[in-house]
């Protein structure tokens, strides 16, 4: 995630840190030469009587213009339920962390264990909706949970080893149906992240987009330098930035917890999530804050 101080409006127009062109600078220079190829080729047009025509093709922008941002709209939905879950995991921890400090005797060093339970449960899912290997150090936290880990779902083992602690500090069923309301939540939070992760968009939808997009801006410049002439080309490349800009932040949010500069701060939040237990818990080892690199990025 990008998170950058406010800027004053003109100097907001050039931005490069966090912005999308660094993603999409190679496809702009791309077009740029390509444009300028049709200029040079303009005469020998002339020659041969080909005179294009720009009013097809507006038509032609504004159709693609509608299906993507159905496209913007769909990633954005899977963005914000994503943001939302993570959310909701953030509060549901607190929650139960609360309730174990309000209705057991459990000591600090206790409470410590099923605080490392739920640490590491953070992470874990962390790395899995990421696809990555999960570090050692996050292993670390409970080593007597190692053998619990190598199974085909982590995230669930380590729900049941939280769920059997909590079993034991209960005082009676009412407390312990409160334990477990707070576990489904968990769980169901995971699920939802599942899906998201494991559910992307329709390939095919997003492919004839994708070419559709660069078709429409490799032809347009055509349609327009009869009228504009070497002005066509500042046309034709803000027609090309906006197009490519629109794809690529899609792209970007269709998948909310990769690494990416508009993806979730999934480390953000974790790292959130163990000061407020340790806090919770008068725990005086807290882990530094993390906070936006030299580049804005949140990760």
């Amino acid at each position: 995630m990008i998170v950058r101080p406010e800027q004053h409006w003109f100097r907001r127009l050039f931005s490069w840190r966090g912005s999308i062109m660094r993603k999409i600078s190679c496809q702009l220079l791309f077009f740029a030469m390509l444009n300028m190829v049709y200029l040079f080729l303009l005469p020998l047009f002339h020659m041969h009587g080909i005179e294009a025509k720009e009013s097809p093709i507006g038509f032609i922008g504004i159709s693609i213009s509608i299906f993507l941002g159905f496209r913007n709209n769909a990633a954005w939905i899977r963005y914000s339920e994503a943001r939302k879950l993570w959310g909701d995991l953030l509060i549901t921890s607190r929650s139960l962390m609360r309730e174990i400090k309000s209705t057991t005797e459990a000591s600090q060093d206790e409470m410590k264990v099923v605080l490392n339970f739920i640490v590491c449960y953070c992470n874990i899912l962390k790395s899995k909706l990421r696809h990555e290997k999960m570090p050692i150090e996050i292993t670390s936290q409970a080593p007597f949970m190692l053998e619990g880990l190598n199974v085909a779902t982590p995230c669930n083992a380590l729900l049941q080893e939280i769920g059997k602690w909590l079993f034991r500090y209960k005082r009676n069923s009412l407390d312990y149906q409160n334990f477990n309301h707070y576990l489904n939540n968990i769980s169901t939070i995971q699920g939802g992240c599942e899906r998201i992760s494991n559910t992307p968009i329709p390939f095919a939808y997003s492919l004839i987009l994708h070419r559709t997009i660069y078709i429409y801006c490799a032809i347009y410049p055509l349609l327009i330098i009869d009228s504009f002439g070497f002005l066509s080309l500042l046309f034709s490349l803000f027609t090309t930035y906006a197009l490519l800009a629109l794809d690529a932040i899609a792209t970007e949010l269709e998948d909310p917890f990769g690494r990416e500069d508009n993806d979730l701060p999934l480390n953000a939040i974790c790292n959130a999530i163990e000061i407020d237990l340790r806090e919770m818990i008068h725990d005086g080892r807290l882990p530094e804050k993390i906070t936006p690199d030299k580049n804005y990025r949140l990760l």
